[in-house]
C-alpha cells in the first residue's frame, strides 16, 4: 500500500460572507490543540503548513486579498481547502438583489455573491469545510 503524499503547504480559503457566524473565526484563534499558530508555522509532524486566507484575520484587503480566491478559481492554486463560515443563502428565490456578497466583479463593478464563489471554488478544492453552527 502506498503512503499518501502530504503536500508541503496547503492554502485555506476561508469565506466569512455567509449569513452570520463570524464568531467562529474569532473562536478559532483561541484553539490550542492544535493552535492556529502551529498550523500556520507547520509545526506538527505530518501536517502540512497552512496559508490561511481569512478576511477577518488577513493583512491584505481589497483586490490584493481577493487575488488568492480568483487564482484558485482559475486552477492556479492547488491544493487548497475551502472553508465556508455560516449559512448559505438561496440566491434563486427572488427576482433581483442578493443576500450575501464577497468581492466585486472587476468587469461590472457589481458584488459577487457568496454562492457564485462556492460554485467556482468547491469543484477545485481539495476539501470543503462548513464551519459554524449555522453551516
Amino acid at each position: 500500500m502506498m503512503k499518501p503524499v502530504v503536500p508541503e503547504v496547503v492554502d485555506v480559503l476561508w469565506i466569512t460572507a455567509g449569513l452570520s457566524c463570524d464568531g467562529d473565526t474569532v473562536s478559532m484563534t483561541a484553539a490550542t490543540q492544535p493552535s492556529i499558530e502551529e498550523l500556520i508555522k507547520g509545526a506538527l509532524p505530518g501536517v502540512p503548513k497552512l496559508r490561511l486566507h481569512n478576511p477577518v484575520l488577513a493583512r491584505e484587503n481589497g483586490d490584493e486579498f481577493m487575488r488568492r480566491y480568483e487564482d484558485a478559481s482559475q486552477g492556479l492554486i492547488d491544493p487548497f481547502i475551502l472553508v465556508i463560515e455560516g449559512s448559505i443563502p438561496d440566491e434563486t428565490n427572488k427576482a433581483e438583489g442578493y443576500w450575501a456578497g464577497f468581492g466585486t466583479d472587476r468587469a461590472t463593478g457589481q458584488p459577487l455573491t457568496t454562492c457564485s464563489w462556492i460554485d467556482r471554488l468547491a469543484p477545485r478544492a481539495w476539501a470543503v469545510v462548513a464551519a459554524g453552527t449555522c453551516a
